[in-house]
């Protein structure tokens, strides 16, 4: 697919654009992927349907885009009066997040092409791990301002969240107040720009994003190798064993939002933490503990003998799993209840000044499992960045980076492989995370065979 570019003129005369980029060499995109980046690209935010609200929760700020054309309401009623909090009318349909970068004293880490970088190159490796679509979009600085970060820094008082939109404002004002400067700005300065996103899901417990009882940096992610997962992960024994061994190690927070987990749900969650644990490694991902969502899944075999996968509607946690039943129309076939891994919140990597705790805390080097389709992607996608072939050449034209930003990329892409190559060559890396529903048809989960060097 070519980049698509649409333009938007803003009551400023400012011509704003929306792209979709190319799709990255070897990705693999669904159908969905295309329909939600044209949804995305069609948004304009100055129509009288279209409102823009600041988000005023957690620690970075953001636009929450929603369609307003079924409340009744214009656009100025509206931002001025039901702005405020997640929650919104039945009327009203939350269509997506515009994300900037921000990144100033006390605030939370957040760079806007991260996201972008996420959603490519997980069609790359062709994740099981869910990653939502993201396009690049502009906006109007001084119509930003006016409409929503004014309202973002009245509604704010303490926290992160304030001092973000304070230092926001502060650079739509004066955008050489805000450094690096080209980080949150276009070359001419009068537009900011981020990433159009939207995830789903609800956030994992302790199960998955571990006790979360030491402090914010390396120790907590010391912390979130300890789930019963990973240390499955980190087991030399076979497959179904290493599962075995896995649940028994956990201490008892994790062991109680684990509860009695299948084989399969383990399966699912040992392949999305190695394309997590590879993916966060390659950008220098900082704040990952606390961040993976989750949807439930029914998985059943069909009178066809086919695997069949059907959303869930309730966001109920791990621990009250017994109160999902399943649709009467396939509870005949006693169909497997698991949680399936959204990584929404993929916004800071990208960044040198970034911590990348997946090296520091040395993820790669205690991984005993992986998939073959996986390690065979990165061998091949080591090779293009060394060489600067395709994908390299589409880093380049693709995304908003410097150039000690891509080389970080293609850096931290090198060590990875290395690390791995490193575990596959002394016989410590099983391949047999391929097809975790494989499990549900009897097929032996058997390990595969791999050319460490030449896969």
């Amino acid at each position: 697919m070519t980049r698509k570019v649409v333009e938007y003129k803003s009551p400023n005369n400012v011509m704003e654009q929306a792209i979709i980029a190319k799709e990255i060499p070897q990705g693999v995109y669904k159908k969905k992927d295309k329909k939600k980046e044209e949804k995305y690209l069609a948004i304009d935010f100055y129509s009288d349907k279209i409102a823009l609200c600041p988000k005023t929760w957690s620690t970075s700020p953001a636009t929450m885009v929603r369609d307003i054309s079924a409340s009744g309401l214009s656009q100025r009623v509206y931002e001025k009066n039901h702005c405020s909090g997640k929650t919104v009318a039945s009327s009203v349909k939350k269509l997506a997040k515009f994300k900037p970068t921000m990144n100033q004293r006390g605030t939370s880490g957040t760079f806007s092409t991260s996201s972008l970088l996420y959603y490519h190159f997980s069609r790359y490796f062709d994740t099981v791990t869910i990653i939502p679509v993201a396009i690049y979009r502009e906006m109007d600085r001084k119509a930003h301002r006016t409409r929503v970060t004014k309202a973002g820094k009245a509604k704010t008082s303490r926290g992160m969240i304030a001092k973000a939109w304070d230092h926001l404002y502060r650079a739509e004002t004066s955008p050489r107040s805000y450094r690096p400067t080209n980080e949150l700005f276009t070359p001419s300065r009068s537009k900011i720009y981020g990433a159009l996103i939207k995830g789903k899901g609800s956030r994992y417990g302790a199960e998955v994003n571990g006790a979360r009882r030491r402090a914010w940096g390396s120790a907590q992610n010391e912390e979130f190798q300890e789930t019963a997962p990973y240390f499955a992960l980190r087991s030399d024994k076979p497959l179904l064993d290493a599962i075995k061994a896995g649940k028994r190690r956990v201490g008892s927070r994790v062991r109680s939002a684990t509860g009695d987990v299948s084989d399969f749900q383990m399966l699912y969650w040992m392949r999305e933490l190695t394309e997590i644990v590879l993916l966060d490694y390659i950008f220098s991902q900082q704040d990952r503990v606390g961040n993976i969502d989750y949807r439930w899944a029914w998985y059943w075999v069909g009178d066809d003998g086919k695997v069949n996968k059907k959303w869930a509607s309730s966001k109920v946690s791990r621990r009250n799993i017994d109160r999902i039943q399943p649709p009467a129309e396939i509870a005949q076939f006693f169909p497997n209840l698991v949680q399936r891994t959204h990584l929404n919140d993929n916004d800071a990597g990208g960044r040198v000044p970034y911590a990348n705790f997946a090296k520091r805390t040395g993820m790669l080097q205690k991984l005993r499992h992986f998939s073959a389709k996986t390690y065979s992607k990165l061998i091949r996608l080591d090779r293009d960045l060394q060489d600067h072939g395709p994908i390299y050449r589409y880093i380049e034209k693709s995304f908003v980076l410097d150039s000690r930003q891509r080389r970080q990329i293609v850096k931290n892409t090198r060590l990875a492989t290395e690390i791995l190559k490193d575990t596959c060559s002394i016989g410590k890396l099983r391949f047999d995370l391929d097809n975790p529903k494989d499990f549900l048809l009897d097929v032996a989960m058997t390990e595969q065979p791999m050319d460490c060097h030449n896969p």
